[in-house]
């Protein structure tokens, strides 16, 4: 049985409001068919992480990930540089999923008190793998769209790129969270309109 601590600190709330936007923002991300343009066939193709689509003459949308396998769009650094990028996010979705568990933890969990810096590294650990991970993923995305016919980065690679804002600024509001323990700091006096305890 673990009893949750329901009473937190505005940090708190902060470093879960923060998680909740760079999970939203990552899964877009992930299921989005906006990383990148290109042409091909006289075609403008909107390429995501697992598939292409492409409006029809008639009008209508299409998605395939045969597209994948064309020619045109095997360039530069091998045809199965595409398949590092969808590991790589795969990777990072993994982490931003452990690391929800890590700051519940850290955050909530009063049984788990004696191992709060070990969460806490877990959460700086887990951080920065979604960091590195994502760099890799903008870089060779970035890169591969340069070498292709009108080819160009979309929305989806920018708001990527936004996510390591809510990342960073999770692992400074639980820098701060603990020194304002430690120090006994206002900001983190926990709020009073819930409860103390609920028992899971």
């Amino acid at each position: 049985m673990y009893k949750l601590r329901l009473r937190q600190s505005y940090l708190s709330f902060g470093a879960f409001g923060c998680y909740g936007v760079s999970l939203l923002f990552f899964i877009i991300c992930f299921c989005s068919n906006h990383w990148w343009y290109l042409q091909l066939d006289g075609k403008v193709i909107n390429m995501g992480l697992w598939t292409g689509c492409w409006s029809s003459t008639s009008g209508e949308s299409k998605c395939s990930s045969s597209i994948f396998d064309d020619k045109h769009f095997q360039n530069g650094g091998g045809s199965d540089w595409y398949h590092g990028a969808r590991i790589l996010m795969t990777c990072s979705l993994i982490a931003i999923f452990l690391q929800e568990f890590a700051l519940i933890g850290y955050l909530c969990i009063n049984e788990v008190e004696k191992y709060r810096q070990k969460l806490a590294g877990a959460v700086l650990g887990f951080s920065a793998v979604i960091v590195i991970a994502l760099t890799v993923v903008l870089i060779i995305i970035s890169h591969q769209a340069s070498k292709t016919d009108g080819g160009k980065t979309g929305w989806s690679h920018d708001l990527a790129g936004v996510c390591f804002i809510p990342v960073t600024c999770l692992v400074v509001i639980l820098f701060l969270e603990r020194y304002s323990q430690d120090h006994n700091h206002l900001c983190c006096k926990p709020l009073n309109f819930l409860g103390d305890h609920i028992t899971v």
